[in-house]
């Protein structure tokens, strides 16, 4: 089974389901595709493009993550940017690895970023143009509009430790608590998600939508 996750940043995928897809890559193929470069917003280097791109690699090579493509829209501007054209470059990442499960950012949240990245998704994989079985959005730890809506949890009690050991592979963005891009938030939230589960710790997601033939 091919399962392809879209996010919108680089560390988006690990901070919002990086124990199901090292799950996920013992049986299956798992590529991804970041659509921001996710750097200019935050820093004035060039080099940190790559940088992210880099500890993007390293990460997903831990999860098991087999494919990258990296679309370099610029970061934090993607609602400056025509949806068609994100629609139309996420559609070509759908035409290339034939995903049978996608998972995307959530809506829920304050970002641009992911709100823009969650709509192309749910456009570009409108049934009559891509027959996929399933669509998922992950949570993000952060700041949010209006509380995040599970209604799938997956158990990653023996993922949580790689998780975290590939999340510090991005060593720029790797924050000291309560931020809640630091280790101990993001163990807090898995232990939260698993309590509400009846697990040790999990991740939660909302099934968007689910083709059943």
């Amino acid at each position: 089974m091919n399962i392809l996750v879209i996010v919108a940043h680089p560390d988006d995928e690990v901070l919002g389901m990086g124990g199901t897809i090292k799950k996920l890559s013992k049986k299956h193929t798992v590529s991804l595709c970041v659509v921001s470069e996710g750097a200019s917003a935050q820093y004035k280097e060039q080099k940190m493009i790559q940088v992210r791109h880099n500890d993007c690699i390293k990460c997903g090579k831990l999860l098991g993550i087999t494919n990258f493509e990296f679309l370099d829209y610029p970061d934090m501007q993607l609602d400056t940017i025509s949806q068609l054209k994100i629609n139309i470059d996420i559609e070509k990442i759908l035409k290339k690895y034939k995903p049978d499960i996608v998972y995307t950012t959530p809506y829920h949240d304050l970002n641009k970023d992911h709100q823009c990245v969650f709509e192309s998704t749910l456009v570009a994989t409108r049934s009559t143009f891509i027959k996929i079985k399933k669509l998922l959005c992950f949570e993000l730890p952060g700041n949010v509009r209006t509380p995040f809506t599970p209604n799938l949890y997956e158990n990653i009690s023996s993922e949580i430790k790689i998780k975290i050991k590939s999340f510090q592979q991005y060593t720029s963005e790797v924050e000291k608590f309560p931020h809640p891009r630091s280790i101990e938030a993001i163990e807090s939230l898995s232990l939260v998600r698993g309590t509400e589960s009846g697990f040790k710790y999990a991740e939660a997601f909302t099934l968007i939508k689910e083709f059943v033939e």
